[in-house]
């Protein structure tokens, strides 16, 4: 056979095999993905268009991608970043453009409004994504069954091992919350002495010179005159003057007549006076405190020297200082906690959580994790993705009939909700897919869209 013939034998069969896997990806990408746009199509076949947006400068990068939620819930990819054009430097704006290539048909760039999303790796976004409405009501309604179940027993087995710790654990944290603060004597004196210059002298004195003695004395005043004018009616200048004078003799063989005198007037006297006024007194000082409480000048004060104390970096760092010493590093505390927790007791506790908790914590796992009759779970895969590979770290979120129509040039807005990543790429090769999950949207300050779906899209990364 002529090489010719070879040449166009081989030619025919790669052009047969190539049209072969297009058409079936379209096929397959048409029968998963009902309703929705032609964008693997035209993204294949040239039928694009460049869609040029403003952007702070730094936000984006080259080829993230722009996703389009469907009237079904799916959401597919129909553009990605092109190219970006950071501004003159000699413009002083903090802003550039860049080239999105969009290859929808079914919906123009041109009325859509782009909103930036970020997942940065922090915990809350791991957790935003493990744990969307639906598996949080899950978990909780399996915990609360087994609790339900299993809760008494287990509090019979745990709370007297609890008792017995804190039982034990008090006296030596006092011992050593003393000790502590003996050793650190110097230091509190110094910061007292320090406070008492800074706060008492300077803020508290004055604060109770011009807000706190005037309702003292107006609430007070009244009731201490009637009190003292009773008790100067009783008292007895005369028993009180003689005595004196007979204290003063020489070679008198008492000199207590006065003090004597003074025991027997309050006693007899004064006393009953304050007894029968109990009432007034108390009345007094109530309108007192509810008068110091109600002034907003002395909630003010207080309220800033309170924050004046607790942020005080000498005694933050001597507080935690002394709560360190009295517990972390308390090894007295750890062998009473160690002799508890690892006895015969304990034991028998921990082996009956096991056997009653194991297999809520199994479907647990199953829920965030995956089985192996589901598969992966498409929100761990993404967090795989994201943590483990870097990627999905950044994507556009395109929202029809949302452009301000004011705006010349589309301006891509950066979202401060988290939202979990749209598409999630499987790697089983029996079901190469893209899930639906829950995912949030910020739409027109504030609207959201929640939908979580179970069925999928063929598509390639």
């Amino acid at each position: 056979m002529k090489k010719t013939t070879l040449r166009i034998i081989g030619f025919t069969t790669w052009v047969i095999l190539i049209g072969l896997l297009v058409a079936g990806l379209l096929n397959e990408h048409q029968q998963v993905a009902t309703g929705s746009d032609e964008s693997l199509k035209n993204y294949l076949f040239g039928n694009q268009n460049e869609v040029p947006v403003s952007v702070p400068t730094g936000v984006l990068r080259l080829h993230d991608p722009v996703f389009l939620q469907q009237a079904n819930g799916l959401w597919v990819q129909v553009g990605f970043v092109q190219a970006i054009e950071p501004g003159p430097p000699e413009s002083g704006i903090s802003s550039s453009s860049a080239i999105l290539n969009w290859h929808s048909s079914r919906v123009q760039a041109s009325d859509c409004r782009f909103i930036l999303h970020r997942n940065r790796g922090r915990l809350e976004d791991v957790i935003a994504t493990l744990l969307p409405p639906a598996t949080q009501a899950k978990i909780q309604q399996r915990l609360a069954i087994t609790m339900k179940q299993h809760g008494e027993e287990l509090s019979k087995a745990f709370v007297p091992l609890v008792q017995d710790s804190l039982k034990q654990a008090l006296p030596i944290i006092e011992t050593e919350l003393r000790l502590s603060v003996q050793r650190h004597r110097s230091e509190i004196e110094a910061l007292g002495d320090r406070w008492n210059d800074e706060v008492v002298n300077q803020r508290l004195v004055p604060l109770a010179r011009r807000e706190i003695v005037p309702i003292v004395r107006k609430h007070g005043e009244p009731t201490a005159e009637e009190i003292g004018r009773e008790l100067w009616d009783r008292a007895s200048i005369w028993s009180f003057g003689w005595r004196a004078a007979y204290d003063g003799l020489p070679l008198v063989p008492r000199k207590d007549l006065v003090r004597e005198e003074w025991r027997r007037f309050v006693e007899d006297e004064a006393v009953p006076i304050f007894e029968q006024r109990m009432d007034d007194i108390v009345t007094s000082i109530q309108k007192i405190v509810a008068d110091v409480a109600a002034n907003s000048k002395v909630r003010t004060e207080l309220t800033d020297v309170a924050i004046v104390i607790a942020n005080d970096p000498e005694a933050r760092i001597l507080v935690r200082q002394i709560l360190k010493e009295s517990l972390v590093d308390n090894q007295r505390l750890k062998n009473s906690w160690k002799k508890v927790w690892n006895s015969d007791q304990a034991r028998q506790a921990f082996d009956l959580a096991g056997d009653r908790l194991e297999p809520v914590i199994r479907n647990i796992g199953d829920d965030l994790l995956g089985s192996r009759e589901l598969g992966i779970n498409p929100n761990f895969a993404r967090v795989l993705r994201s943590q483990i590979l870097g990627k999905d770290r950044q994507w556009i979120v395109a929202v029809p009939n949302q452009r301000d129509a004011r705006t010349q040039l589309a301006r891509v807005e950066t979202s401060t909700e988290v939202m979990p990543y749209p598409v999630v790429y499987l790697a089983n090769p029996e079901n190469l897919q893209i899930a639906v999950t829950d995912a949030t949207v910020n739409i027109a300050g504030g609207a959201d869209s929640s939908k979580e779906s179970t069925s999928a899209e063929t598509n390639t990364k």
